[in-house]
């Protein structure tokens, strides 16, 4: 709008996700101008730079957090380097985005939390499979009590591609760069995903990590290198509702893209949740539904058993949930919550906008998982401080 006043904004990191998520984000937002940039990769700082029209380019994100003029840091680098930033953005009075995971570790995210919560900031995490239309649909499911009492959810999200044996070492591979595998990178969004559907916190975990191979050769040089970090994740966890859940992330998933569905099975209905499929829903829902599609399926005279194929119908994804996707009411959807955040500046109300709260509270599940599967035990998520 005319009379709103521009929102100067930095970003730090020139990447994949800045051009993918972020600048696309806020060109979707009225009186917002991306000024300055950020990146140690000097081609890649220019090609964003022009691709944004902003002239202040610097290799040092101190000298952008600096900048008296900015408004917002969006943080789009590697997560060893987001506490730091983080933390100069705040001490400069700049409402701060932030990828995902928050830091490596769950100190440093409750850090970065408490400084911006005590200098008033806005804050965001590039939690962005909320806006999954689905996930949107699943969550109203599941926040109204549609299910009943909560039993129990399955949650998976994988990634793999031919050449996982012979994968370079790479430097976000390692755990003093990016804090952990498949577990750090996808994680997080499960963990949020689940907290954010059921309202509840994870209270105790019991996990399981598995590095398959253990030395890989670095890119450029072909040295070899051990490996630091997992390939798979399996952790059991306890929610503070009672119910329990499983989740399941890996690299190693042979002859598999991306791949990530949630199961939630409750006292008066369940729900299948498949990304691939955003925006519909299989959802069992109902005394009578429940009956109808328990006693679904094709007997097998072999064997004896029913062999459950679909066994829930597909629930379309309301309009409603599709158009909250920013752009998509304009027919140019962008997955970010870049807009959400920028109108939580301004002080609109952003109910599906993750927050550093949000951030840390999944990191925590994050520590307590590594501190699990090291000393292989349960542990109550609230010890891990």
């Amino acid at each position: 709008m005319a009379d709103q006043a521009m929102l100067r904004v930095g970003i730090v990191g020139a990447g994949g996700i800045a051009r993918g998520q972020h600048i696309p984000g806020y060109r979707l937002c009225d009186a917002v101008e991306v000024v300055a940039l950020c990146d140690v990769d000097e081609t890649a700082l220019r090609e964003v730079g022009e691709m944004v029209g902003a002239t202040r380019l610097t290799s040092d994100y101190e000298a952008l957090v600096g900048m008296d003029d900015l408004d917002v840091v969006d943080i789009c680098t590697y997560p060893n380097t987001h506490h730091p930033i983080a933390m100069a953005a705040i001490a400069q009075s700049k409402h701060v985005f932030c990828e995902k995971p928050l830091a490596l570790t769950y100190p440093l995210a409750r850090e970065m939390t408490e400084a911006a919560e005590a200098a008033g900031l806005v804050t965001g995490v590039g939690f962005t499979h909320r806006l999954t239309p689905a996930a949107q649909l699943a969550h109203h499911l599941v926040s109204s009590g549609a299910l009943g009492e909560l039993y129990q959810v399955v949650a998976v999200y994988s990634m793999g591609h031919a050449g996982f044996l012979h994968r370079p070492m790479r430097e976000r591979a390692t755990r003093a760069v990016t804090g952990g595998g498949p577990l750090f990178e996808l994680g997080p969004h499960m963990v949020d995903m689940i907290r954010w559907w059921t309202g509840t916190e994870i209270s105790a975990v019991c996990a399981q990590n598995r590095t398959f191979v253990r030395k890989r050769r670095w890119i450029g040089t072909g040295e070899w290198a051990d490996v630091d970090i997992e390939d798979a994740s399996t952790f059991l966890a306890d929610l503070d509702d009672g119910a329990m859940a499983v989740f399941s992330h890996s690299s190693a998933v042979t002859g598999r893209n991306f791949d990530q569905r949630v199961e939630v099975y409750g006292s008066r209905g369940a729900l299948l949740y498949d990304q691939a499929r955003p925006y519909e829903l299989r959802a069992c829902i109902g005394e009578e539904m429940v009956e109808l599609c328990s006693g679904y399926g094709l007997y097998d005279p072999l064997w004896g058993l029913y062999r459950q194929e679909e066994p829930y119908p597909v629930l379309p994804v309301p309009r409603r949930f599709v158009d909250t996707v920013p752009g998509a009411q304009e027919g140019r959807p962008v997955r970010s919550f870049v807009p959400a955040f920028v109108d939580s500046i301004r002080g609109a109300p952003s109910p599906l906008l993750p927050t550093f709260c949000d951030g840390m509270q999944a990191q925590q599940v994050l520590d307590a998982v590594l501190l699990s599967a090291a000393e292989r035990r349960w542990v109550d998520v609230s010890s891990v401080s």
